[in-house]
């Protein structure tokens, strides 16, 4: 049975990428592969949300949609008064950027990206 990684994780304790490489090193290269599989699937789940969420914002923005669905997103644009749809835009792109941040760390710490679901990832 594995032992709890000794890592704190209070607050103010250790920044982000820290606990998770903490938590990486834990793990044999096997372990390290099925985690890495599984966070490229949750990065695309994440990323297709994101663009959902995007293209519903962009068609209501071009269709001259003001109400409560739409939100200003900042940089990203003018999209109307502050609404749900806008709201769940910007969370959804900040989960998929923390996403990312996951990403690169297990794929750092393995040393290569690994085969996802009969794909093998493209380099650019």
């Amino acid at each position: 049975m594995r032992r709890k990684p000794d890592v704190d994780i209070g607050p103010g304790r250790a920044a982000t990428s820290s606990v998770i490489q903490a938590l990486l090193a834990e793990l044999s290269e096997n372990e390290l592969k099925q985690v890495a599989v599984a966070v490229i699937r949750e990065n695309r789940s994440r990323l297709q949300k994101a663009q959902e969420l995007f293209e519903e914002v962009s068609r209501l923005d071009a269709a001259g949609s003001r109400d409560e669905h739409l939100g200003h997103l900042g940089h990203l644009g003018h999209l109307g008064h502050l609404g749900h749809l806008g709201h769940d835009y910007w969370i959804a792109m900040l989960n998929l950027h923390a996403q990312h941040l996951i990403v690169s760390l297990v794929i750092e710490r393995l040393g290569f990206v690994p085969e996802v679901d009969g794909q093998r990832p493209v380099l650019n």
